[in-house]
């Protein structure tokens, strides 16, 4: 009741600065002019999509590890290894455990220190901390987006945003059955589940390979706003 109340006053009070009465009448959805959204690409195969995705991450400078799902512990080894371990933040997340990660999850890493979401408000300076000083982060992705290259993720009480965009290498963890065309699929998946109630994160965070930069005298600069290396593990079916 809190939050309607919120938002009602903001409502009010934005009609107010505008000078007219609220619309309370439910708005019509626009119809549109084509169906791009929902059939572009959506004839392609999962394999299909993959190289789609792995030609788009090439320009984004992410890289795309494919793994068996009994290799993805030492797959994910090598590609920590390759990062130079040091300090590793991981989310609160049962995926760990459900795919055999669960020593790691633990803290049982080799050659690295590890450090998980903490989930709780009372956490979040400490949470922030661990992320700006973690070499590396570690997640599990929603869904992967061939078209743009890029892993949805939700901001959940195991995961914020500073987990995402703190640490200087970054690895997202997803099946190729996660594996869509591109983000209409993502948000209709998303918005199935609020309609059936679930619980959807405060945030969706859609992350297209490390954050970069040009528009300085058209010079490329990576790590501009997020970390400098991206890998997406996937899992294959």
């Amino acid at each position: 009741m809190t939050q309607i109340h919120n938002r009602d006053k903001f409502l009010d009070g934005l009609a107010e600065k505008l000078g007219r009465p609220r619309i309370r009448e439910d708005v019509p959805h626009f119809e549109p002019v084509n169906n791009l959204s929902q059939t572009q690409l959506a004839d392609k195969t999962q394999d299909e999509l993959l190289a789609i995705l792995t030609a788009k991450c090439e320009t984004l400078l992410a890289d795309v590890v494919l793994t068996a799902p009994n290799d993805l512990r030492e797959t994910l080894m090598k590609v920590t290894n390759a990062y130079g371990n040091q300090t590793v933040m991981i989310s609160d997340d049962e995926r760990f455990a459900a795919n055999g990660l669960a020593d790691l999850a633990a803290g049982e890493w080799p050659e690295a220190t590890v450090t998980k979401w903490l989930p709780g408000d009372e956490h979040r300076e400490t949470n922030i901390t661990n992320a700006s000083n973690a070499n590396i982060g570690i997640v599990f992705g929603d869904y992967l987006l061939a078209e743009s290259g890029s892993v949805a993720v939700e901001t959940t009480p195991g995961q914020g945003r500073a987990l995402h965009f703190l640490p200087v290498h970054y690895i997202a963890i997803t099946p190729k059955s996660q594996l869509v065309p591109r983000i209409t699929q993502a948000a209709k998946e998303y918005n199935r589940r609020i309609v059936a109630g679930e619980r959807v994160g405060s945030v969706i965070n859609i992350i297209s390979g490390p954050s970069n930069s040009a528009d300085i005298e058209s010079i490329l600069v990576v790590g501009v706003h997020g970390p400098l290396k991206v890998t997406y593990i996937i899992i294959e079916d």
